[in-house]
C-alpha cells in the first residue's frame, strides 16, 4: 500500500513538472528537481504515456528481465531477441562503458498473449552490441567498434546460442559508438543493409559477397516500407527523415519540401531541458521545439492497424515522444507528414521514457523498446563543464539506470491471441502463401526464409503463384524471391516490366539490372519503347534511376540527353532530373578535387581522399559539407563552428591537433555552440591525421598535411589529458 502511494506521489510529481518555465529549474535546488524525475513502475509509466484514442498501450516485457534495451527483433518462429547495451552511460562520464558485459535476451510468449513469460540469456560477454538480425536459426549479432558481424546458434534448444562463428569481416570500426554503424536490414531487393557505410551484403550460394553500394549516411535506426525505400535519418544533423524517396542504391534523393513546413517541430509534454542544444532548443516552457535525437526509425506494416499501414515512424527519446508520419504523394513525390499536427502519436511526461527503436511485430501490432533511463546522451557531449552535464547533476539523471520496457500498441478492443508462425518449421512449399500475407513482416521473413534455403524445386510454385495473384504486393515478394534464389532470367522478367501494374513493372525495371549494366540489347529496346510511350510517370522515373545507375556508359549518355528532352516537364520526373543534376554537379566537383589533388602528388591525394571519407562519415553534419557549419533549424547559428577560413584549422598543427583528440568546450569566437566537440582520441593517428589534412585543404583552405608522427607525438605528450579543451587553455 505504502509503495503504491508513493509511486502514485511520483506520477503526479512528473507531470507538476509543466508548471516549471524557462530558467526557473536553475533556481530549484536538486532535491526538488530529483523528485521531478523519479522512475516508474511500468505499470504507473504507462499511464503517463499519451497514445491516440482507440487504441492502448500493453506492456510486452520490462526490468529485470531485460535491462537497457536497444533493440528487439523476431526469428522466424515468432521468437523475441532483445539487445542490450548494458554498460551504456551508468554515469555521466561513461565509467566503465566499454566492458564487455552487455548480452542478447531471447524471450518467448507461450501463449500468444502478447506478454513474455519464459526468457533465456542467448548471448553474454559482449561489448555494446548494436544490431542484431536473425537469419535462419542463426542470429547475426554485430557489437560496438567493430563490423565483425557473427552467427550465433542454439544447438540443443536451450535457449542459450553455444555456437560462434565469424559471418562477415568487417574489421574495426572506431570513434565514438553513437556514429557507428547500426540497423542491420534484410531489404527487399535481398541485400543486408546497414547505416553508415558504404558496404551492402548479400548471400549468393550460401557465401556472404560484398557490394559497395549501401550509401546509406544515417545513425542509429534503419528500417524500409514494402518498395524497399529507407526510413533513416542522420540525427547528428537535427534531422528527422532522409533518402526515403526512391532506394539509395541509385541516389540519395532529397527534394524540397519533401519534409512539410515545420515538420521538424516536436511536441512533447515533458520539460526536462536535457538536449545538447542547450536553450536554443527549448521553448520558454522547457519543452524540445525540434528533433535533436531522432532513432529507432519504422515504417509500419502490420494488419492490426491498417490505418497506420506504410506510415513512417521515429523515436525522439530526448523529447519522450514517438513521431508518425503520413506519406503524401499529391506533388509528384513523397512528401512527410504529422500523423497528429501540433502533437505527438505518442509522448509521456515521464522523464525516463525513452523510446530508441520502433518494430511491427509477426503479431501485427507495433512494439516500442524503451530504454526508460535517466541519461540518453553519450559521454563526450555530458562531460564537465558542458550545459547538458548540469542539467543531468541537478536533476539526478544519472541515477536511473538498469531499466528497460518493450511495449506493443494495440486496438483498444483487441484481445485476440497470436499463434506463433515456426516458420522454420514449415516446408518451403507451405511458406509460399506467407508471401502474399497482410502482415509485412510474415512476407519478409518467408521471403528470407525460402532464399536462405535455397530450394530450386519450389521456383515453379513460385512462378505459378505468381501468375495467379491479383495482389501487387504478392507478386513483388514473389519476384524478388525468385531474384533471390537466382532463378530469372530476361525472357522471364521482359513481359513482367510490361505489365499493366506500374508498380509491379518498377519492381521488374528493377531486378532487370544486372542485364542493363552487361548492356542486353533486348532490354536496351524496351527502355527506348518505356522512355518514348510510357504515361507512367513511376515507370519513367525507374528508367531513369537506372540507366544512370547502371547503363553502360556509351548507352547511358545518349539515352539519358534524349529522356531529358523528352519528359523534362512531367511533373514527378522533373523532381529526379533536377537530383540527376545535383548528382551531375557533385560527381564533376569530385573529378575537379581529384583533377587538383594529384597535381600535389600521389601521397597528398590518398591522404586527401581518405580524409573527405572520414569526414564524410564523422563531421559534416555539425560542420557542414561546405565547411560552413550546419545550420541549427530556427535559430541565427550553427551546429559548429566554421572549418573554412578557421584561424583554428590553419594555425598551429599541435592546437588542431589536441581539439581533435580531446574535443572543444566553451565559447568559439564569442560564440556559443550546442555541446562540446566530440574527442576522437579512440581513432588511430592515421585517421585523424587524413581527416585533419582534408579540413586543412578544403573550401579555400590550403596548407600542409598533418602526419600519423605528428598525432602520435601530441597524443603521447597529453596522454593523461582526460576532458575537452577552452580555447583560453589553449592559448596558453
Amino acid at each position: 500500500m505504502i509503495k503504491t502511494l508513493l509511486v502514485s506521489c511520483l506520477a503526479i510529481s512528473s507531470v507538476s513538472a509543466k508548471e516549471i518555465t524557462g530558467d526557473e529549474w536553475e533556481q530549484m535546488s536538486p532535491e526538488e528537481l530529483q523528485k521531478l524525475v523519479q522512475p516508474l513502475s511500468p505499470e504507473e509509466a504507462m499511464k503517463s504515456i499519451e497514445v491516440p484514442k482507440g487504441y492502448k498501450l500493453e506492456l510486452v516485457v520490462s526490468e529485470p528481465t531485460i535491462m537497457e534495451p536497444v533493440d528487439c527483433v523476431w526469428d522466424a518462429n515468432g521468437d523475441m531477441y532483445v539487445i542490450e547495451m548494458s554498460t551504456y552511460m551508468k554515469d555521466a562520464d561513461g565509467t566503465d562503458q566499454y566492458d564487455k558485459t552487455s548480452r542478447v535476451m531471447k524471450l518467448v510468449d507461450t501463449d500468444g498473449d502478447g506478454k513474455i513469460d519464459k526468457s533465456t540469456v542467448f548471448a553474454d560477454g559482449l561489448m555494446l552490441p548494436r544490431m542484431i538480425l536473425p537469419l535462419d536459426d542463426r542470429i547475426l549479432i554485430c557489437e560496438t567498434d567493430t563490423l565483425d558481424i557473427y552467427a550465433y546458434r542454439d544447438t540443443n534448444g536451450d535457449g542459450t546460442a553455444d555456437e560462434k562463428k565469424i559471418w562477415y569481416k568487417g574489421g574495426p570500426r572506431k570513434g565514438n559508438l553513437e556514429h557507428q554503424a547500426s540497423g542491420m536490414i534484410w531489404n527487399i531487393d535481398n541485400w543486408i543493409y546497414f547505416t553508415k557505410g558504404s558496404e551492402r551484403l548479400r548471400i549468393v550460394d550460401g557465401e556472404v559477397i560484398e557490394d559497395k553500394r549501401g550509401n546509406i549516411i544515417a545513425q542509429w535506426g534503419l528500417d524500409h516500407d514494402d518498395d524497399g525505400n529507407f526510413a533513416a535519418a542522420l540525427s547528428g544533423g537535427e534531422k528527422s527523415f532522409q533518402y526515403f524517396q526512391n532506394p539509395v542504391v541509385y541516389t540519395k534523393s532529397t527534394f524540397p519540401n519533401e519534409l512539410e513546413k515545420n515538420f521538424n517541430a516536436v511536441w512533447p509534454i515533458d520539460n526536462i531541458p536535457d538536449t545538447q542544444g542547450g536553450r536554443r532548443r527549448l521553448r520558454e516552457d522547457n519543452t524540445l521545439n525540434h528533433v535533436t535525437g531522432a532513432c529507432g526509425h519504422g515504417v509500419y506494416r502490420g494488419e492490426l492497424m491498417p490505418e497506420f499501414y506504410g506510415n513512417y515512424l521515429v523515436a525522439e527519446p530526448v523529447g519522450r515522444l514517438v513521431r508518425m508520419a503520413k506519406v503524401d504523394t499529391s506533388q509528384g513525390f513523397k512528401q512527410m507528414q504529422n500523423a497528429y499536427p501540433q502533437s505527438e502519436f505518442m509522448r509521456s511526461a515521464d522523464a525516463n521514457f525513452r523510446p530508441v527503436n520502433i518494430k511491427t511485430g509477426p503479431d501485427g501490432a507495433l512494439y516500442i523498446v524503451d530504454m526508460y533511463r535517466g541519461i540518453i546522451q553519450e559521454g563526450n557531449w555530458t562531460k564537465k563543464g558542458s550545459y547538458l552535464r548540469e542539467v543531468i547533476d541537478k536533476y539526478g539523471l544519472a541515477e536511473t539506470v538498469k531499466n528497460g520496457r518493450i511495449y506493443r500498441l494495440v486496438p483498444e478492443d483487441y484481445t485476440k491471441k497470436f499463434t506463433r508462425p515456426e516458420m522454420l518449421k514449415k516446408s518451403s512449399a507451405e511458406l509460399i502463401p506467407y508471401l502474399g500475407h497482410t502482415n509485412g513482416w510474415m512476407r519478409s521473413t518467408a521471403r528470407k526464409v525460402l532464399i536462405l534455403r535455397n530450394d530450386q524445386s519450389i521456383v515453379p510454385k513460385l512462378k505459378a503463384a505468381l501468375e495467379k495473384t491479383d495482389n501487387t504486393q504478392a507478386k513483388i515478394e514473389v519476384l524478388w524471391t525468385l531474384e533471390g534464389l537466382q532463378a530469372l532470367d530476361l525472357d522471364y522478367i521482359l513481359p513482367l516490366i510490361r505489365s499493366k501494374d506500374s508498380r509491379f513493372a518498377v519492381h521488374a525495371l528493377r531486378v532487370s539490372d544486372p542485364w542493363l549494366a552487361e548492356g542486353n540489347t533486348e532490354l536496351i529496346d524496351l527502355y527506348e519503347k518505356i522512355y518514348t510511350h510510357s504515361e507512367s510517370p513511376e515507370l519513367l522515373t525507374q528508367a531513369l534511376l537506372s540507366m544512370k545507375t547502371f547503363g553502360p556508359r556509351a548507352t547511358a549518355g545518349p539515352y539519358l540527353e534524349k529522356f531529358y528532352e523528352k519528359h523534362k516537364g512531367t511533373e514527378m520526373v522533373e523532381h529526379y532530373l533536377e537530383q540527376w543534376a545535383r548528382d551531375q554537379k557533385a560527381a564533376q566537383e569530385a573529378r575537379d578535387r581529384a583533377a587538383a589533388m594529384k597535381g600535389k602528388g600521389p601521397y597528398f591525394e590518398k591522404t586527401m581522399q581518405e580524409g573527405e571519407k572520414h569526414y564524410a562519415a564523422l563531421c559534416f553534419a555539425c560542420h557542414g559539407a561546405n565547411g560552413e557549419g550546419a545550420p541549427m533549424a530556427g535559430t541565427d547559428t550553427t551546429l559548429a563552428p566554421p572549418l573554412a577560413g578557421s584561424a583554428r584549422v590553419l594555425g598551429d598543427k599541435d592546437t588542431l591537433i589536441k581539439i581533435a583528440l580531446h574535443g572543444l568546450t566553451g565559447p568559439v569566437d564569442g560564440k556559443t555552440y550546442p555541446g562540446a566537440m566530440e574527442a576522437l582520441a579512440a581513432h588511430d593517428d592515421q585517421y585523424i591525421a587524413s581527416v585533419l589534412s582534408y579540413i586543412r585543404n578544403s573550401w579555400g583552405n590550403e596548407e600542409s598535411i598533418i602526419t600519423d608522427k605528428e598525432v602520435g607525438k601530441t597524443r603521447k605528450y597529453n596522454r593523461k589529458r582526460n576532458k575537452p579543451w577552452t580555447l583560453e587553455e589553449l592559448a596558453k
